[in-house]
């Protein structure tokens, strides 16, 4: 701004630029603002916000480590499920049971992930959800023989255990043409990016993008979306690398409410990793919910659930230890001849 000082020069800022985003404004009338924003913003309160959000970073560290599952947390867990009869899994998909892939479709499930789930499901005090963003086609094409509750588009579509799918949103989609043009023109602006359509929900992916540039085309988009749905019963999902519109009502936490009071379970295991999942854990940590939960999230970002666990790699090895627990639990009582 100092080579602009007689207010007549022009300023031009890459969109990479970290300034880019603060000095937004173009015309003339308004360089007068931008330059009393950087006469009240100078390096002493940069300073100053910067070492308040490493402090604030490093409080999130401390908080997020207290929550991190270990041996003996896992070890209460083993043993308040050994004694359950009534047990109820609540399992995310990707970034979960699976780690997330460069393109949606590549990531089917591997066959340690379909023997799981068929051992759980042998067990009769087990009840096994899958609770993703995937469509129902999808799902039923993975899962379907399987003795599970599958739940679709976040809560859209469901089918209960052994039971036919519901369609829970029907409503026009008319909204998905005008949507469906912006999120093209966000992909035409940033490489790597594309626009996943499913059959209540478009998605706008940039987990292939250049990092810094998807992100901030990523709240570009946002914004642009939250203007264009305003007083619509849409909304704008922030989720992990991907934006999504959808009908407003149904999430992940109306829809485990919903499973939940069918099946009346006494003891819950909900385990996630994006920020969809957090409707599931905000309702099962609510003190009005009363059977014995265990909430996880998988990662280290802020969040709603009790524990948390560092990788996608270690899900199901910890899904497995359950399982052990109540082979050895039996075998115990048996070996005392109770």
């Amino acid at each position: 701004m100092a080579s602009s000082v007689s207010r007549t020069g022009v300023l031009i800022l890459s969109e990479l630029a970290d300034g880019a985003s603060e000095l937004s404004e173009a015309q003339r009338n308004r360089m007068v603002l931008m330059q009393l924003r950087l006469e009240e913003y100078d390096v002493v309160k940069w300073v100053s916000d910067f070492l308040e959000g490493i402090q604030e970073t490093k409080q999130e560290q401390q908080r997020l480590n207290v929550k991190k599952l270990d041996e003996k947390t896992i070890g209460g867990i083993c043993k308040h499920y050994s004694e359950s009869k009534n047990r109820f899994f609540l399992i995310d998909y990707d970034g979960t049971l699976v780690p997330i892939t460069k393109v949606p479709a590549d990531a089917v499930p591997v066959e340690d992930v379909k023997q799981f789930l068929a051992s759980m499901c042998s067990d009769r005090d087990n009840h096994v959800a899958i609770v993703s963003g995937r469509d129902a086609t999808t799902l039923e094409q993975w899962f379907g023989y399987l003795p599970i509750t599958l739940v679709a588009e976040h809560g859209a579509s469901l089918k209960m255990r052994n039971q036919s799918w519901q369609q829970l949103v029907t409503v026009s989609e008319h909204w998905k043409e005008q949507v469906g043009r912006i999120m093209q023109l966000f992909v035409t602006r940033c490489v790597g990016s594309f626009v996943e359509e499913k059959t209540n929900t478009l998605a706008w992916h940039y987990r292939n993008t250049q990092v810094d540039l998807g992100f901030t085309r990523s709240r570009e988009l946002i914004n642009n979306l939250s203007q264009l749905i305003q007083n619509t019963p849409l909304q704008v999902i922030d989720g992990n690398k991907v934006v999504e519109v959808r009908m407003a009502g149904f999430d992940k936490g109306t829809i485990t409410l919903r499973v939940l009071n069918e099946a009346k379970p006494d003891f819950v295991f909900c385990v996630g990793d994006d920020t969809t999942d957090e409707d599931m854990f905000k309702v099962l940590e609510d003190p009005s919910f009363t059977p014995r939960t265990y909430t996880i999230k998988v990662g280290n970002k802020g969040t709603s659930a009790k524990f948390t666990l560092p990788s996608q790699q270690q899900v199901l090895p910890l899904l497995r230890r359950l399982q052990a627990c109540v082979k050895t639990n039996k075998e115990s009582l048996q070996n005392s001849g109770t």
